[in-house]
């Protein structure tokens, strides 16, 4: 690239990331407010902490009932650093490359963010699926009617206490929107665009969500179990499961399991809304040893009747039977596509400027002030090799606030 191609150089990061943010598609439907926790003038390290709101109970009468305080806290890890870089040699600066800013970001900016915005997505979309403990349809099998998503909509409700306002997704893989095009074609609203920029893969709004179609989602593997699966000795509590299976019997990080006689109910009331089993995710994978002994590291963490936090109706019993993927009939081994319903209170999502180099060709970076999130750009030259080297940085992570209660899976085929 000829020698003051970029005439301003912020345009180049700035540029980059006005076309990066109008590509995510799950990244946008995650909420970005701790980024300030990771701005303060010391280090904070990779990981902090994040309290959760108090819970109460009630006390019945003019009685004095002091309840302890007893926040929960979760974390938000900023730890993922990933990019894209290209070179190119003297020969092709003189003879090849491009030289006005439409040249420049429409084949080497537009391509660069492409591929940027489709790693943050899948990223987004992997630790969202895998930390989503709600689930609607059955695995292997695209959903067929509007019944499917109308349930999401339904255990958002019950769950979230409210269907939370606009900041709402359901992002499904193209083939499910395919095949319910005859049903939802009819009913889906064209939604406002408050930047007024086209965002990919956007269908329209229904039923409190915003509707989207995305290639980013993850297909899972469920584990096998030989036989029945129960519980060794009753719950305490936590995110941990003392369980009875056959030797060789396999759990996956992801998989969805239910236990008998265990329902969820509104976190605020308390109550079972509608009968619905409470479900749990893997998140350590496990090959069972048999006899009694495994240890299965769930989420969320289970909360028993008495607790401000309670989360299940009763207490998961000794002998209680576990069951993968509920409403799947033969879990064993099957394999979907693992649609989403997001809200913006289910995780975090944080970015982190990074540090800009002194000694280069070219520096400039751009930082989004709503999402957080940094396109790097930095160019040197290799006078050994007779290069340009040049290369797009970004620094995210991700954490979980009220999975269990704002997000969800819709199992596909």
């Amino acid at each position: 690239m000829a020698e003051g191609q970029y005439v301003f150089p912020d345009w180049v990061a700035e540029e980059a990331l006005r076309l990066l943010i109008n590509m995510l598609e799950v990244c946008q439907y995650m909420n970005t407010s701790d980024n300030k926790e990771f701005e303060k003038e010391f280090p904070v390290g990779e990981v902090i902490r994040k309290k959760l709101p108090q819970r109460f109970l009630i006390r019945d009468g003019l009685g004095y009932s002091p309840q302890p305080i007893n926040r929960i806290n979760t974390t938000v890890a900023c730890n993922q650093i990933f990019g894209v870089d290209f070179e190119f040699d003297d020969f092709e600066e003189a003879l090849l490359m491009e030289r006005s800013k439409e040249e420049i970001s429409e084949q080497y900016l537009r391509p660069a963010m492409e591929q940027i915005a489709q790693e943050m997505d899948t990223r987004a979309a992997l630790f969202a699926y895998q930390n989503a403990n709600n689930i609607v349809g059955a695995l292997g099998t695209d959903p067929n009617s509007a019944t499917t998503f109308m349930q999401a909509r339904q255990r958002l409700k019950n769950l979230a206490g409210a269907t939370r306002g606009s900041d709402n997704a359901l992002i499904v893989p193209s083939s499910v929107y395919t095949a319910l095009v005859p049903v939802l074609q009819a009913l889906l609203n064209p939604s406002d665009e408050i930047s007024e920029q086209y965002k990919e893969g956007s269908l329209g709004r229904l039923w409190n969500f915003d509707w989207y179609e995305s290639e980013s989602l993850f297909r899972h593997t469920a584990g096998t179990w030989a036989a029945g699966v129960t519980l060794t000795v009753a719950s305490a509590g936590g995110t941990q499961l003392q369980i009875t299976a056959t030797a060789g019997d396999t759990f996956n990080v992801g998989d969805v399991i239910g236990i008998a006689n265990v329902n969820l109910v509104n976190p605020m009331t308390r109550r079972v809304v509608t009968t619905v089993q409470k479900t749990f995710t893997v998140t350590s994978p496990l090959v069972a040893v048999g006899g009694g002994g495994d240890l299965l590291n769930i989420s969320p963490a289970i909360f028993l009747p008495g607790s401000q936090y309670q989360n299940v109706d009763s207490t998961p019993a000794a002998g209680a039977a576990l069951t993968l993927f509920p409403g799947t009939a033969a879990p064993n081994g099957k394999v979907g596509a693992q649609g989403l319903w997001l809200n913006k209170d289910a995780y975090a999502m944080v970015g982190l400027k990074l540090q800009s180099p002194k000694a280069t060709e070219l520096t400039s970076q751009a930082r989004d002030k709503k999402t957080g999130i940094p396109v790097r750009f930095v160019r040197m030259y290799s006078p050994t090799e007779k290069k340009m080297t040049n290369s797009w940085d970004t620094l995210i992570g991700f954490g979980q606030y009220y999975a269990d209660s704002c997000a969800g899976r819709v199992l596909c085929g």
